[in-house]
Parts: C-alpha cells; structure tokens; sequence
C-alpha cells in the first residue's frame, strides 16, 4: 500500500474469484483487470478492464457472492471501496451512481450474449455470432460505423485457440463475408449474406448436436 486506500497489485493478483463471499469493490486507477466467468468446464472472459473502470460493485448491492472472478492482468493499483464508502459515495454524487447503472446493464448484456455465443458448437457460428455482435456496439456507440476492431481478446472471449480463430477469419475473408484492413478492422460486406449464413450455421448447429 503506497498510498492511503490504493492497493498495488503485480499481474496475477486474484482479486476475487467467483462464489466467494464479498464486501468491497474496487476501483482501477492503473493497470488492467480481466473479469472472467466458469460456464460448464470452460472459463470465459467476461470483460478487460482498465484504469476508470471498478469491479465487484454487485457485493454493494446487496449480492454477497461474487458472480465473477477478477484478476489483475496487468500490475494495477486499485481502490478498495467498503460498504459505508460505497454508499457515500452514492448519496454524494448522483453521476457515479448513473454511470454504475449503465455499466451493470452494459455488463449484464455481454454476459447474455456470451452465454448464447457458448451454446453454439462449431468455431465458424461462434466467431460469426461474436463479429456481429461487435459490429453492433460500434454502431451504438459510433453511429452508422462501417468497420469494428477485430478484439484482441476474442479467441480468450469465445474460448477458442488463435490459431483456431485465425483459420476461420482467414475463411470468412476468402469466402468474402468480411473484409479485414491493414488496421485490423473489418467490415461485413453484405449483411444480409451474413446473417443468413449466420442463421444457417445456428440451425446446421442445433440439429447435429440435439
């Protein structure tokens, strides 16, 4: 502890790891924090977070079990919140209690999307699912966006190999559902070509595996 409240964590510290009892969330002032989730015997990766953003807000609100596990990816110092300084907090500023309500809603989405994204079997209708997912945010938060970054994490995000992800962006470029810049950026090129082949997959998926 360098600072009064700060915690300084090396990459690796475990924060909190999902089921255990809490009391305190933290808020990230440097560093990076990974969020991730145990569905069925695959650990998912519910959220990258980084210096500004908080996590474990749920054991303020009355949710004592941890719903997800934290751990620090990148050496952070973080704030620990208690109970009593959450609600200060709360009471004292109106806008912090606002932007804790959207990220709880924003959070609740992905993790909805990506339980659905887990039920399906093969690569292909994963990484299709995910890349139209990321479109969509973009859109939300950009407006009428024509590309989206390819995430970072997204073979961590859909619990598949990056060769394996490789493979099947390599396929949808060929097959010339998406196109993919120098940037990393791509842009889905007939959306409605997409999405039935999306729709394909999803029911190609369901019939062989039920």
């Amino acid at each position: 502890m360098s600072e009064k409240g700060v915690r300084q964590c090396a990459a690796g510290t475990v924060l909190f790891r999902e089921g255990e009892e809490g009391n305190r969330m933290y808020v990230i002032k440097s560093g990076s924090v990974r969020l991730t989730k145990r569905i069925h015997d695959t650990e998912v990766v519910v959220e990258d977070l980084g210096a500004g953003e908080f996590c474990g807000e749920l054991a303020m609100l009355g949710e004592p079990r941890r719903p997800v596990s934290a751990v620090v990816t990148e050496d952070a110092a973080v704030i620990q919140v208690d109970t009593e300084q959450f609600e200060g907090m709360i009471k004292g500023n109106t806008d912090i209690a606002l932007r804790m309500l959207k990220k709880l809603t924003q959070r609740l989405t992905q993790a909805q999307y990506r339980v659905s994204n887990l039920v399906l079997r093969t690569n292909k209708a994963r990484v299709l699912h995910q890349l139209r997912a990321e479109c969509q945010r973009v859109r939300r938060v950009e407006g009428a966006a024509e590309s989206a970054p390819i995430p970072a994490n997204l073979a961590d995000v859909l619990a598949l190999e990056i060769g394996e992800v490789k493979q099947v962006l390599n396929e949808l470029v060929r097959d010339e559902l998406i196109m993919i810049d120098r940037r990393g950026y791509f842009e889905i090129l007939d959306s409605e070509a997409y999405d039935r082949y999306l729709r394909y997959l999803e029911l190609q998926d369901r019939f062989a595996f039920h």
